[in-house]
Formats: structure tokens, C-alpha cells, sequence
């Protein structure tokens, strides 16, 4: 009886709905579009490239609700989504690899239609309409590989853009993109609003004008069907095509998941504008990157507008240069054949080329391990030390200030003017290590300072506890530090093994009546913590220390 009662309820709410949208009659006008030949696995290409499109705007409209399109913050917020964000790494992997299934689902999808001959009259402005889309597809690759602003997006763009400037009239739209002379906030901001704004939009207006024109000239049958199965044979869209759409966009979407499961989307170290990075577009850029190889010089512009442009123009006069208008389910001739192949075999030939050089480079290797290993660092320090607020990670941006100053030239073994080595600098192995041997080659051995402390020789429960003193000065509470009788353990042994002959008490400020101005020692107060770090950074030899 209730259930009687619930679908009397949800006929009359269906009529209502109906009474005010008329939902049954579009349902209705959708699914019985008339399929002549019979529904087909070969007619699923343009619902699996709706479908890709629809998960790039679900996925985009989540990484915008954290991204941040500046230069200070885009790669840490990139990081969050990555890292931090509940599935946010699938979200962006989706998205990522979405964008590369676009590419691919368009060329599949003109395949088709070219074989099948439904570029001929009249659905000539469908055709075009379809390769206006392609060019803004391969735009949506361009513009959003920058957004994370780190080393491989920032790179590979730049070689995309160096290349529209070599167009005549190209230099002013790349001044117009990049919002200036080099690559700044101006940047970001333009690409990010090309990326979020303008293409989506237009994408989707010209997608609704596709359809509508798809739908009004119907499905071109295959070439290989006899005219009366065309007549004798019709399905509706709905059930079995839409099945088939279904199964379609089922196997986009698990190739999709299962490249964000086995491959994965990297995020390199944030974008350094001063180095030396190995650049190369996307792979669906490659080839003109290659093409450009070829031409030099003078001949650049062949190779930057010359054959793309050909290749462009040919595609999008097809529709006019096949005269066989009153028979559009013949296949296509061989004259437009060989060239329109020829154009992807050619874009294939090139890709192939480039990763071939790569993959057996010598330099390029060894430029993609020191990336490799500049990106883990990053994300290592990342998680170690987080971002400040302006989007900066804290202790990458110590890291290369470091290595900017120069401070490898003596930190480091093999040095011509050797100090201590900082490997694991504040933590308790490296304190345990110091006490029980300072004039190791790691620390004072190599150094004016050697000999000026004597090991520390106590048993393994007063070094323990003299470690966990020396971790508490300097502020740690983790740990031995976190351990009251460790640390009470190893304050007592600082004064029974007469450590403060060369140092002073560590509870004694300068100015304290019983403070020692002369001794050989370092004050101990904040040992190896961050203020007394700073300070033995901006003066080593600051008196109370060395």
C-alpha cells in the first residue's frame, strides 16, 4: 500500500514537472533521434569527448576553489590541492590527463567523421565549427600547463610562446599574453583568465552550435552499409546508442583513473626563471618543437606558420575541396586521403623524433635527473616546514638562499675552506655525534677550531641525557627534548663535567652578575635553534659566540 502510494506521489510530482518545463518532450526529441544504419561503437566518439569535457569542468571548478593564480602562492596552492586536499591528487590527475583524452578524442572523433564522409555538404560549417573547437582544446593544454608555476610548466611555455613570437604579428600577441617582456604575475593572472573564462566559454557555445547542427542533419551512416540497410535499419538514439555512449565514457574515465594511479602527476620545484632547466612542451606540442629544429634563421618562419598553417588551412577547406557533395557516405578520395593522414602521420613522425632525441641524450638525462631531484627536494621541504603567507616554502627558499650565498664552498667535504658539515644540523644525532668526537672531520677536525673542545666521555644514559639538555635549550619539546628526566639527567651532567669552565650557565643572560664575558665557549642558551642560528648566521664571531 505505501508503495502504491509513494509512485502515485512521484507521478503526480513528474506531471507537475512536466506541466511547468515540458522535460518529457526534450527527453523525448533526445532519444529518438533516428540512427539510420543502426547504433554503432563508431558514433560514441563525440559523446566521450562531451563527457571528458564535462569532467574538466567539474575537476576545474575544484582546483579553483583552492588554486591562486599569483607567482607567490600558485605553487604552494598547487601543493595543498596535491598533497593536502582530501583527493585532491585524483582531482588534478583528472583533470591533467583529462586534457591530454581531449586531444586524443578529437582527432578519433575527425577521423570518423572524415571516413565516413559527414564533412560534405551540407555539414560543411560543422566541420569547421569541430576544428575551431581542436585549435581551442590544444589552447586549453597551452594556457593551463603554466597555472602551477613550477619548473616544467613554467619552462615548457616559454617554448610555446618563444614560438608564437616568431610569427609575424606574434611577438605583439605574446607581449599581449605574457602581460610584458618576461614571464610575472601579469602572466599568471592572463593565462589563468584565458584558462577559466574564455576558453570554457567558448568551448561550450560552440559545442551547443555543434550538436545542434549534428542534430539537424542526422548520423552519417558507414560507407560500408548498402543503401537499403541505411533505410531498413534505423534505431532510436535511445536505448542501445546511449548504452554504447555509456560504455564509451566508462572506459575514458578508467583510462583516466588508471594514469592517476600508475603514473601520476608530478609537480616540480617552483618555477626559478635564472636556471638552467631542459625545456619541452606537452606532448601534443612536440612536434612543432621538433619542426622548428629543421628551420633556422631566415627559415623560421617556415617551420612556425608556413606548414602549420598548410596543414591547418588544408583541414578546414576539406569540406571544399571534396566535390562528391551528392554522396556523402562515400568514403573519401584518395587525393584528400593521403594528405589528410599525412598531417598526423607527419605530427606523429615529428613527436617520435623528439622523444627519440630525448630519450638518448645524454645532457637531457642528466638536466631531467637534477629536475627530478630539485622537485622531490621541494615537495620533501615542503611538507617538512610548510609555506609562509605569501605562499613561499620556508625552508626551500633557506635552501636556495644557501646555495646562492655560496655556503656549499665551505660546508661541504673536499672544500678548500672546510667548517662543519650541516647534515642533520639542530637534531640529536648530529649533537650525540659532536659530543662524543667534535674534532671529527665533520665538524671542528678540519677547522682553526680543532682541539678546543675535548670529547665528551660519559655513559649511554648521560649522553642521552645530555643530548636531550642540549635538544631543550634549543627550544625542541619532542622527542628526548619532550623527556623531563632526560633533560633533567643531562643538565646535571653539564655541571658535574665541568662544562661551564668554557661555557657559560645557560640560564645566565649576558649582563648576569655571574656571567663570564672571556670564556673560550659559546653561550648555550637557544643552542642551535632558530634565534641562536640567526644570530650565529648574521655574526660568527658575535662575542658571545665564537
Amino acid at each position: 500500500m505505501g508503495e502504491k502510494r509513494t509512485n502515485t506521489r512521484l507521478g503526480a510530482f513528474k506531471d507537475a514537472l512536466d506541466e511547468r518545463t515540458g522535460y518529457r518532450a526534450l527527453l523525448r526529441a533526445a532519444g529518438d533521434e533516428a540512427v539510420h544504419g543502426g547504433a554503432s561503437f563508431a558514433y560514441v566518439f563525440g559523446s566521450a569527448l562531451v563527457f571528458t569535457f564535462i569532467i574538466q569542468v567539474l575537476t576545474g571548478i575544484s582546483l579553483a576553489t583552492v588554486y591562486a593564480p599569483t607567482v607567490t602562492d600558485a605553487w604552494g596552492s598547487v601543493y595543498t590541492i596535491q598533497h593536502e586536499m582530501t583527493l585532491g591528487w585524483l582531482v588534478r590527475g583528472l583533470h591533467h590527463f583529462g586534457s591530454s583524452a581531449m586531444i586524443v578524442l578529437c582527432v578519433l572523433h575527425m577521423t570518423q567523421v572524415f571516413l565516413y564522409g559527414a564533412y560534405r555538404k551540407p555539414r560543411e560549417i560543422n566541420w569547421i565549427t569541430g576544428m575551431v573547437m581542436l585549435l581551442l582544446v590544444l589552447a586549453f593544454g597551452l594556457t593551463g600547463y603554466l597555472l602551477p608555476w613550477d619548473q616544467k610548466g613554467y619552462w615548457a611555455t616559454q617554448v610555446a610562446t618563444r614560438i608564437m613570437g616568431g610569427t609575424p604579428g606574434g611577438e605583439s600577441l605574446q607581449l599581449l599574453l605574457q602581460g610584458g617582456a618576461e614571464y610575472g604575475n601579469l602572466t599568471l593572472t592572463r593565462f589563468y583568465a584565458i584558462h577559466v573564462f574564455i576558453l570554457p566559454i567558448s568551448l561550450t557555445l560552440l559545442m551547443v552550435g555543434h550538436i545542434a547542427l549534428f542534430r539537424r542533419h542526422g548520423v552519417t551512416a558507414s560507407p560500408k552499409k548498402s543503401d537499403e540497410v541505411v533505410q531498413t535499419k534505423v534505431d532510436t538514439f535511445w536505448p542501445l546508442q546511449v548504452l554504447y555512449d555509456l560504455v564509451a565514457a566508462a572506459v575514458v574515465f578508467g583510462a583516466l583513473v588508471a594514469l592517476v594511479l600508475t603514473v601520476g602527476v608530478s609537480l616540480e620545484a617552483p618555477a626559478d626563471p635564472a636556471s638552467g632547466y631542459e625545456a619541452r612542451p606537452e606532448w601534443y606540442f612536440l612536434f612543432l618543437f621538433q619542426l622548428l629544429k629543421y628551420f633556422e634563421g631566415p627559415m623560421t618562419l617556415v617551420g612556425t606558420v608556413v606548414i602549420p598553417g598548410l596543414a591547418v588551412g588544408f583541414l578546414v577547406a576539406l569540406p571544399f575541396l571534396d566535390r562528391m557533395s551528392g554522396a556523402p557516405r562515400r568514403r573519401p578520395p584518395m587525393r584528400l586521403m593521403l594528405p589528410f593522414f599525412g598531417v598526423f602521420l607527419g605530427a606523429g613522425v615529428l613527436t617520435a623524433v623528439a622523444l627519440n632525441y630525448d630519450a638518448t641524450s645524454e645532457a637531457y638525462h642528466e638536466g631531467r635527473a637534477a629536475a627530478v631531484e630539485e622537485a622531490e627536494r621541494a615537495n620533501r621541504l615542503a611538507a617538512m616546514g610548510g609555506l609562509d603567507g605569501a605562499g613561499r616554502i620556508v625552508l626551500y627558499e633557506g635552501y636556495r638562499l644557501f646555495e646562492s650565498k655560496g655556503c656549499m664552498s665551505c660546508h661541504a667535504k673536499g672544500s678548500e675552506k672546510p667548517a662543519p658539515l650541516l647534515k642533520g644540523y639542530g637534531g640529536a644525532d648530529r649533537i650525540r655525534r659532536f659530543l662524543k668526537d667534535p674534532d671529527h672531520e665533520d665538524f671542528f677536525g678540519l677547522t682553526p677550531l680543532k682541539e678546543a673542545m675535548e670529547p665528551v666521555e660519559v655513559d649511554d644514559d648521560t649522553m642521552d641525557g645530555l643530548v636531550a639538555y642540549m635538544l631543550h635549550l634549543g627550544g625542541k619539546t619532542d622527542g628526548l627534548a619532550g623527556d623531563p628526566e632526560k633533560v633533567a639527567v643531562g643538565k646535571a651532567a653539564f655541571e658535574d663535567e665541568d662544562c661551564t669552565s668554557c661555557h657559560n650557565d645557560p640560564s645566565w643572560p649576558p649582563g648576569h652578575e655571574d656571567y663570564d664575558a672571556s670564556v673560550e665557549g659559546p653561550d648555550l642558551a637557544g643552542y642551535q635553534g632558530f634565534e641562536w642560528t640567526r644570530e650565529l648566521i648574521r655574526d660568527i664571531h658575535a662575542p658571545h659566540l665564537f
